[in-house]
């Protein structure tokens, strides 16, 4: 049964509802209608990501491998008939895919018919875990080959390794597939205690958005749980860690097999620790700040393209969580200092000279423009609804969070969080360089 009765939200400026009911297991279920549309998308997602690594409920403190919750998500999949669920959507005609982040777990599907058919068969599998000592084994083996590839990416190594300057302690630092050497620990006893704590419906979302009728969604739900019958969800208490303001290191290196250098240069936030509303402003402020600087219609990237020191995958962005968050500049280079330097000097001289106000309300009009739409499109919605809910963040907040923001808002926030004492570098060089990379101003 529900505990509560239908609650609407309205967003007015995107013409957007959002119907939602909380079960008695905890579950939040989520509908926004889509009239009209064939096309039906539906996601089922925990607060479990790839941080989580130590937590209790009401025993004592547990610690589970680096990579655990990517592998859970893995492992998912495979039921005890044999069967892979992913065949059973696609027999349907639905496309299904899952994707482990630094804080959430997703599974969705999409699909024309048969939505409830598949609706059943997403919270099945995801409700019903099946490890063996076989197919944990096996599933070592294809992770492992997938942690080579990822070794093997450019862009993840100079990612991760900027990651790894900035945080001393956090565990975002940690690279979300884990090693071969921390899954080759992984039990099916530890993944079972990971779904029993995370996979209970009282720490999980259901969203689904399309043409559907909202009493029969609402229904099959409630029937597809009440049949499992559940324990009471126990609250989670998330480990945390003392991280230290300062960065880890100033800089990084490494070598690889590519043509040309990368660079990579991250701002570790300081304002940090809350969620909801004000979590959203910050990571829209920073989002116009990182265009205005950086996009590809300011001045400074039209200059760099001239030169020839980056090209169009130069591109800069922002990372927030509720205890972390970052801002990152990166591109491929064939001279890792001068492009160093010549982002430095910009950051240095806006902060001098002061942002135009002009370029914050092109910047601002375009960044508004672009979510407009992203919300044209179901999947966007159904892929960020859940991550933002989790944060207690209303993603069709977006647009309105957009048009409050101010000018002195972007302008405090280029002076808090792009300084010289918040940044560490990250370089790529081919194997076949012998140059070595120099600080600039530190």
């Amino acid at each position: 049964m529900f505990s509560t009765p239908i609650r609407e939200r309205r967003n007015d400026t995107l013409r957007e509802v959002v119907l939602s009911r909380r079960h008695e297991t905890g579950l939040r279920v989520y509908y926004c209608p889509r009239p009209g549309f064939q096309k039906r998308y539906c996601c089922f997602a925990t607060d479990f990501g790839s941080t989580d690594t130590r937590f209790r409920t009401n025993q004592d403190w547990s610690s589970v491998p680096d990579g655990i919750a990517h592998f859970l998500e893995h492992l998912m999949f495979k039921q005890a008939n044999g069967v892979d669920a992913m065949d059973q959507f696609s027999a349907r005609g639905a496309s299904s895919n899952a994707y482990t982040s630094f804080d959430t777990t997703n599974y969705l599907y999409s699909c024309s018919d048969q939505f409830y058919e598949n609706l059943h068969t997403l919270v099945d599998f995801v409700q019903s875990p099946f490890f063996t000592d076989e197919n944990v084994a096996k599933e070592k083996d294809i992770i492992g080959e997938e942690i080579g590839r990822a070794d093997d990416s450019p862009g993840r190594q100079l990612y991760f390794n900027m990651l790894e300057a900035l945080y001393h302690e956090h565990p975002i630092q940690k690279r979300i597939l884990g090693t071969r050497d921390t899954i080759a620990t992984i039990t099916p006893n530890s993944l079972l205690d990971c779904h029993k704590t995370f996979y209970h419906p009282g720490n999980m979302i259901l969203f689904a958005i399309g043409d559907l009728d909202a009493d029969e969604y609402f229904s099959f739900v409630d029937k597809e749980l009440s049949e499992r019958g559940y324990e009471a969800f126990l609250p989670i208490e998330r480990g945390t860690v003392s991280e230290p303001t300062s960065v880890a290191t100033k800089q990084r290196e490494d070598r690889m097999e590519i043509s040309l250098p990368r660079v990579c240069i991250g701002f570790k936030d300081r304002d940090i620790g809350y969620s909801g509303r004000p979590m959203l402003v910050r990571e829209q402020v920073t989002g116009i700040l990182l265009e205005i600087l950086f996009g590809h219609a300011s001045p400074l990237f039209e200059s760099l393209y001239e030169a020839e020191l980056v090209d169009e995958g130069f591109s800069a962005m922002y990372s927030a969580s509720i205890d972390c968050g970052y801002s990152v500049i990166a591109g491929e280079t064939p001279d890792p200092n001068a492009l160093e330097t010549r982002i430095r000097e910009e950051i240095a001289r806006v902060r001098r000279v002061g942002i135009d106000r002009d370029d914050f309300e092109r910047q601002k009009r375009a960044t508004m423009g672009h979510v407009f739409r992203q919300f044209n499109s179901l999947e966007h919605i159904a892929n960020h609804f859940c991550s933002y809910e989790f944060a207690d963040i209303d993603l069709f907040d977006l647009i309105d969070v957009l048009h409050g923001i101010e000018f002195e808002q972007v302008e405090a926030r280029l002076h808090d969080h792009l300084s010289e004492d918040s940044v560490a570098l990250s370089v790529l060089r081919p194997n076949s360089d012998d140059s070595s990379v120099e600080m600039g101003a530190q």
